[in-house]
């Protein structure tokens, strides 16, 4: 079992729950002929987030058999994920549309519709789900979003979840399109970001 977790609490890589690759510069080599992989830890890699290029890189390189491999990018309480593979034998389904060759059955609506806005109860691959809730301090922020873009924004997440989404859900597809890959973003959340945001992100203080 490879466990990959956050930087924060002492965040650890981990195999069959023994840590790995502690600093930067280090890789393992499984040499299992039954499971073969490679795990490298660096600070190199695209960043599909431009607003945490500000941040110290933890970068997570793991190479699995039959081609597929994954880049986890740890950040202080949460972890971007980026995954490379080819298409499984018998086809395959899920956020990313189904890699059957033809990108127009991959939008938003279409993937909703054959998959879900979320992952079946049967499909997940944690022990529970976490709850969907919003927050005082998001509802603020959501504010802080202009009228014309919050009027697309709220319109298109309706309109590719097709009444399949809750009231939360509609609210935070709306949030991700108001300050999605926005570079200011990260300043505004600061702005009504709680005792508790502040600490978890390693901050005492907090400079607009």
């Amino acid at each position: 079992i490879i466990e990959v977790e956050p930087m924060e609490d002492d965040g650890k890589i981990m195999i069959d729950g023994k840590e790995i690759c502690k600093n930067l510069g280090t890789n393992y080599e499984n040499e299992n002929p039954n499971f073969p992989f490679t795990i490298v830890h660096d600070d190199v890699g695209v960043l599909p987030d431009r607003a945490a290029s500000q941040f110290k890189r933890h970068i997570v390189h793991i190479s699995l058999p039959m081609g597929i491999k994954m880049t986890v990018f740890r950040w202080t309480n949460y972890m971007d994920l980026t995954i490379e593979m080819q298409p499984l034998p018998g086809g395959q389904d899920g956020s990313c549309g189904n890699f059957n060759g033809n990108p127009s059955d991959d939008t938003t609506p279409l993937i909703f519709e054959r998959v879900g806005v979320r992952v079946a109860d049967g499909e997940l691959l944690f022990p529970s789900r976490s709850p969907d809730s919003w927050s005082f301090e998001e509802a603020e922020m959501l504010k802080t979003c202009d009228s014309f873009t919050f009027a697309n924004a709220k319109a298109k997440c309706n309109s590719e979840m097709k009444g399949l989404g809750t009231a939360i859900q509609i609210k935070d597809c709306t949030f991700d399109q108001c300050f999605g890959m926005n570079e200011h973003a990260l300043r505004a959340a600061r702005t009504f970001a709680n005792a508790a945001d502040k600490a978890a992100a390693g901050e005492t203080s907090v400079t607009a």
